[in-house]
Parts: C-alpha cells; sequence; structure tokens
C-alpha cells in the first residue's frame, strides 16, 4: 500500500489475530493492551495458517557491529529455562517451549539472518527493526519480507515488528525472560484488503486483472484492491540502463517485456508510474459512508483503463497511438474522460515517492498477491482468489454469495449479479435470443412440412375414393344387356 492512501491497515483488519502474544511477564503483556504486537511475516519459511509457536526469547548482542549478520556476531546463552513452567496450550495441555531468536533489521538480508539463527537452533525469529527507525506498527505491517533468492534453506518461520515495540520487549528481557506465543491465523476483516504486484508489461498480469475485473467490481467497496509494480534497483553505473527511468542513478527499474523489440524496461517504468498516479488521483470513497470514517475506495478509471490498455495499446506495433507508450495512455486516458493535469501532476511531483515505496516493498515474486496482509499461496486463478477473499471477511457480504454460486442469477440492489462481468452476460442473452428464435424456425419449418404432408394424404385419399366409386358405376354399365 503507498503512503499517501487514505485507508488505514488497522481499518481494515479490526480484531484480527496478533502474530505475536506476550505470555509473561504480565507487566510487559500490559503494555500492548491486549498484550499482541502485530507484525510482517516473512514470504520465505512461511507457516500454515493456523500454526502455534509457544517459546521464551533469546537473544544476543552484536559483538562485531554486523546487526546479526555473521554467526560469529553474536551469542545465545545456553539456558534450558528450567525454571519456566510449561505453559498450557490453547487446544488444552502443557506445550513444551521453544526458542524464538530476537535479532535486529540492517545491513543484510532477512533471509541471512533467519538463516544464521536457524543455524543456532532457533525454532523461530523475531526480527526488530533498525534502531533508528520511526515506523509504526502499521507501517511495519506494509513491509515485505522478502526472499533474496536463499530462501529455500530456510525452515522456520520469521516476521518482522517496529522499533518502538521491539525496543520495549529487548527492555524487559533484559531484566526477566519473556515467553510469548506466536499464531498464523488467517486474519478476517470487514473490508478485505488485496495487495496485488504486478508489472505494466506483463501479458500474464492483465489476463489475471480481465478475469477478476467482474468480482472486482461486484464487491466493489466491500475489497480495498491495492496496486503495486515490480520496480527495482540496480548497482549505479550498470549496463542495463535501458532497464531504468534514470540510467545514470538505476533506482527505478523494470523488465524488459520484448526483449530486443522497440519497448525497453524504462517505458514500463513510466508506465507503471502513470497507472500509479491514476489509481490514487480516481479512487473514490463509498458514498453511502460517512466521509469522516475512512472505508474501503474504488476506482472505476483505473480498472476501465488498464482492461482497454492491453487491446488499445499493445506492446507490438508501429504507430506510437495505438503502441505501448506514453501517446496511446494519455490518448486512452482521454477517451475514458481521466484527469489528465491531475494524473501529470502526480507523475511529476510524486514519481519518487511511489516508485521508492515500490522499490522498498518489493515482493517475493514479480506477480504476487497478499490479502488482509498475509501471503496468497494459491494459484493465481480469479475463482481460486476470489474464494480466498470472501473468507477473508468477518461476516461474508451478500455479493460473495452470488459470486461463489454462479448459477444463482438474481438482482441485488439493481445490479445482476451471477459471478460474471456484464459483457458474458450480454453474450449469453444473446445466444439464448438466436437459440430460441432458431428453435421458433425449426417449429414452424417443421409444422409447415407437417401440414402440407397431412393435405397430400388427405387429397390422395380423397382422390382413391372418387377412382373408387367411378369404377363401381362403370362396373355396373357393363351389367346391363345390350340393345339394338
Amino acid at each position: 500500500m503507498h503512503p499517501l492512501h487514505v485507508l488505514s491497515l488497522s481499518s481494515i483488519l479490526g480484531h484480527a489475530f496478533g502474530q505475536v502474544k506476550i505470555l509473561s511477564p504480565p507487566e510487559l503483556a500490559r503494555q500492548f493492551g491486549s498484550g499482541m504486537i502485530y507484525g510482517s511475516t516473512a514470504t520465505f519459511g512461511a507457516p500454515s495458517y493456523g500454526d502455534i509457536v509457544m517459546g521464551r526469547l533469546m537473544y544476543g548482542e552484536s559483538k562485531l557491529g554486523h546487526d546479526h549478520c555473521t554467526a560469529d556476531d553474536y551469542e545465545l546463552k545456553d539456558s534450558d529455562a528450567g525454571d519456566i513452567p510449561d505453559v498450557q496450550d490453547v487446544r488444552g495441555g502443557s506445550k513444551k517451549l521453544v526458542n524464538v531468536v530476537v535479532v535486529r533489521r540492517g545491513q543484510c538480508t532477512f533471509v541471512q539472518k533467519v538463516r544464521i539463527a536457524q543455524a543456532k537452533n532457533a525454532h523461530a525469529v523475531i526480527m526488530v527493526d533498525k534502531k533508528n527507525s520511526e515506523k509504526t506498527a502499521e507501517e511495519i505491517q506494509r513491509v515485505v519480507m522478502a526472499d533474496d533468492g536463499n530462501g529455500a534453506t530456510v525452515e522456520i518461520p520469521s516476521l518482522l515488528i517496529s522499533n518502538h515495540e521491539g525496543t520495549k520487549v529487548l527492555e524487559s528481557m533484559a531484566r526477566k525472560t519473556v515467553v510469548v506465543e506466536l499464531r498464523w491465523d488467517i486474519p478476517r476483516s470487514e473490508v478485505v484488503l488485496a495487495d496485488f504486484w504486478m508489472s505494466s508489461g506483463s501479458e500474464e498480469s492483465f489476463e489475471f486483472l480481465e478475469k477478476f475485473h467482474g468480482p472486482a467490481e461486484t464487491l466493489k467497496f466491500h475489497l480495498q484492491f491495492v496496486p503495486h509494480y515490480h520496480v527495482f534497483s540496480l548497482p549505479p553505473g550498470s549496463s542495463y540502463g535501458h532497464l531504468c527511468a534514470d540510467a545514470s542513478q538505476a533506482k527505478h527499474c523494470a523488465p524488459d517485456p520484448d526483449g530486443p523489440g522497440p519497448i525497453t524496461g524504462q517505458m514500463v517504468v513510466e508506465e507503471d508510474l502513470r497507472e500509479l498516479c491514476l489509481w490514487h488521483v480516481s479512487a473514490e470513497q463509498n458514498p453511502l459512508m460517512d466521509p469522516a470514517e475512512k472505508g474501503a475506495t474504488y476506482s472505476r478509471q483505473f480498472w476501465e483503463y488498464v482492461l482497454r490498455r492491453r487491446g488499445d495499446c499493445p506492446l507490438a506495433g508501429d504507430d506510437p497511438s495505438y503502441t505501448f507508450g506514453k501517446v496511446c495512455s494519455l490518448r486512452l486516458m482521454t477517451a475514458i474522460g481521466v484527469d489528465l493535469d491531475a494524473v501529470a501532476r502526480c507523475t511529476r511531483e510524486k514519481a519518487d515517492l511511489y516508485l521508492d515505496a515500490e522499490v522498498e516493498n518489493v515482493a517475493w515474486s514479480p506477480q504476487a498477491l497478499r490479502l488482509n496482509g498475509w501471503r496468497y499461496n494459491g494459484p493465481l486463478d480469479h475463482e481460486a482468489v476470489l474464494k480466498a477473499i470472501c473468507h477473508g471477511f468477518r461476516e461474508m457480504p451478500p455479493e460473495c454469495n452470488v459470486l461463489l454460486n454462479p448459477s444463482r442469477f438474481r438482482v441485488f440492489l439493481g445490479v445482476a449479479f451471477s459471478g460474471v462481468n456484464v459483457s458474458t452476460l450480454v453474450y449469453c442473452a444473446i445466444f439464448l435470443v438466436g437459440l430460441v428464435a432458431l428453435s421458433f424456425y425449426l417449429y414452424r419449418r417443421y409444422m409447415t412440412t407437417s401440414v402440407r404432408k397431412a393435405l397430400r394424404e388427405e387429397v390422395m385419399l380423397e382422390v382413391q375414393s372418387q377412382m373408387a366409386d367411378y369404377s363401381v358405376l362403370e362396373d355396373r354399365r357393363s351389367d346391363k344387356p345390350l340393345s339394338f
């Protein structure tokens, strides 16, 4: 989610389960209200939903100033925590405590820190944000703990919490043993937050958007859809300057969608930025909601633009007005009534802000989906995604009942919903009308043929009857005596 987006994550998730629950000491738990600390779960070594880890926190000070990036940078006390009794599991019975290692963020990747802790017999890792970080718990939940390419070697779960909350935990650990419960339950909320990562130059991304548009339009203000783009940085002076918006700095780069073709990564980054700005300037709040309440937003113009751009501005072509790029993009935005001045002002004033956010929150894959802050691991099929979204509501809205049962054709709030979009309904209606017309034509032809056949039989019978009477009359005449 982007920094200036009007919808706060806490307003979406409401009373979703916390990821870290302080079990002891009680004075530390009280500092967090319900004893819960919310964080961002790593995309590597991710646990299964419903998993629970109960353990004592362990921490070793950084001796070499490497911020826990090397095995020799810190040591963990070899204590069996014998003074701590087994705690009660939520399912009943006692549960042994495991080692939950606390480390600091910085200097190396998330994967490297967790892999080192894993080698030190950690069963889970809590990573505290950098010491100078002022990110709130809400902002931390939007940070993606991404895989650096070596995540397959990590087998334990990990999560990132804010510096403010982590400092309280570390201070308490210096005095007493801290026992926590880590939970990974599917968060449920009034509004489902869907973060979708894609690239404006990816055909696969827009195949998904085309199919998902119908459900998104139906759910509308029940679903907070937030587009993200696969933007990354390269080392300064890189020879791949054609991939970046600014070749000298290589801060904002994107994949080249057509190899040696005319489209470059730089053009993709520029299109990514236009679409981000379009979404920001055109997103509208629910008109039935109190403006003071920050509910979900929906951008009709964004959806219309991305759906039409694939056909109106394809990657292949010779005419700039009808080929991927700025000229075609502005022509299409004009056609659908976009405020071009607002988009231009946004791309001019907010470029670094929005693109930096995309680089910082790069996902685990160029095309990825996160629901209510949790990584979606299922197939990126619009029907499977819809099921996951509908099960993310605290109370499933009526629209989901219709979308998940496409055989039910009903009208809700004056709009027909059947799990398909309007164009599909129109095509189905045309097909049914044509089928009825064909059936009527065939029936009429059958009836005409049948009537004609019946008439011919009636005529033949009548002729045969007349011929029979004529034959009898001739026979009677032949029986009379001849007279001369």
